[in-house]
């Protein structure tokens, strides 16, 4: 979780490489999008959802593929029918859901972008803050981590095995 700008992106997409180059990870994101449409008006799959169906499946020729479910869904009843598809995924991301009861990354950008008190879900900081030097305050009980640079620190935060 974090503000836009905050590295969120730059966390994640670090992460599943690391997990892909180390652990040979499946990985899937679900992602909130608070400010626009996914599908664009006018386009075939579009149509097909506001025609009233359910699924509207795109294939192209560069095994790129999109399912738009257009169905009100609960975050977990996601999780878990993605979780019980025919592809086997190890661990997810979630970003954009503030309100989630999952153990949690807050991701900034500078270290006065730290709101405290920190929720109790939250394990570790990370973001764009990595990218430059930083002093750690002396408060924050939280770790401050490079995915790229602490990876083994990040599998023990989460209790990922090697």
């Amino acid at each position: 979780m974090g503000n836009s700008g905050s590295g969120k992106t730059h966390f994640i997409t670090g992460a599943i490489k690391m997990l892909k180059k180390h652990l040979n990870y499946e990985t899937a994101v679900i992602k909130s999008i608070h400010k626009h449409e996914i599908d664009e008006m006018g386009k075939d799959s579009f149509k097909y959802c506001e025609a009233g169906a359910t699924y509207s499946v795109t294939k192209n020729i560069y095994n790129e593929n999109t399912i738009f479910l257009k169905k009100e869904i609960e975050i977990e009843d996601l999780i878990k029918w993605l979780d019980l598809g025919p592809f086997k995924i190890d661990l997810f991301f979630i970003e954009g859901f503030k309100n989630l009861n999952y153990p949690s990354i807050l991701c900034v950008k500078e270290l006065n972008d730290i709101d405290y008190p920190l929720g109790k879900n939250i394990k570790m900081i990370s973001g764009l803050i990595c990218t430059k030097k930083h002093d750690a305050p002396g408060n924050l009980k939280i770790p401050i981590i490079d995915i790229e640079k602490e990876f083994e620190e990040f599998l023990k935060i989460f209790n990922i095995k090697l």
